[in-house]
């Protein structure tokens, strides 16, 4: 699948939750995680849908950073908060489709941060891509 099929799935997750974010986490051409409708509120309010596919993607994992040589699909640019465990669990590559300021000015007040920045402080070198829809 293409990064375009994949971010449509989270695209597709995001219109199902309560709220409109949506993620996967995908290696070696499998989705492993899944954030589905367990999103932003529906535990706490930072229960992301970042951090629900992180989780999902975690339970059988044994160390941090295990999730090295994936890639995560968001429907929305990663807040600071998710940016961060994104960072350090060694994730690979970000691609997503709505940018932060989108989600400011479309649905709720967000820090907006430059997640460019925030990626030089990895372990690791990660990849970033916005796949906007027309």
């Amino acid at each position: 699948m293409t990064d375009e099929e994949y971010i449509d799935i989270a695209i597709d997750i995001s219109k199902k939750a309560n709220n409109p974010y949506g993620a996967i986490i995908v290696k070696d051409n499998k989705i492993i995680g899944r954030s589905d409708d367990d999103t932003l509120i529906m535990k706490s309010i930072y229960s992301h849908s970042e951090l629900s596919a992180i989780e999902s993607a975690s339970v059988n994992k044994s160390l941090y950073g295990d999730l090295e040589g994936t890639t995560i699909y968001v429907s929305c640019e990663p807040c600071m908060m998710c940016m961060g465990a994104i960072l350090y669990e060694g994730i690979s590559k970000i691609v997503y489709a709505a940018s932060l300021q989108d989600s400011n000015d479309l649905y709720c007040p967000e820090m907006i941060t430059d997640i460019d920045v925030l990626s030089r402080y990895a372990n690791n070198k990660i990849e970033i891509y916005i796949e906007r829809k027309q």
